[in-house]
């Protein structure tokens, strides 16, 4: 079920996100935090390479419009700032 609780075992953290685009030979570049809490990301575990941006966002709700704005506009910022380059954004 969704409200169950992940063992440690079961987590997939940011460093687990991380190795995985290692390993897909692709650089992460921005990770947008859409969770309600704090407790599923340590910025001081992110590669300094790695932006990080929080989005508090409820969850199983709409978000309101200027939630939506927010999101829309560090997406086309980082694309911008990254045309070309081949990093990739991760929405959390």
């Amino acid at each position: 079920a969704i409200n169950q609780r992940l063992t440690p075992t079961q987590k997939f953290t940011p460093k687990d996100l991380i190795a995985a685009m290692k390993a897909l030979n692709v650089e992460l570049g921005l990770i947008i935090d859409l969770t309600y809490t704090t407790r599923y990301y340590e910025v001081k575990d992110l590669p300094k390479s790695v932006q990080y941006k929080k989005l508090y966002t409820v969850g199983l709700e709409v978000p309101d419009n200027a939630t939506i704005l927010q999101f829309k506009k560090w997406v086309r910022k980082f694309l911008w700032e990254n045309a070309g380059n081949g990093k990739y954004l991760h929405p959390g």
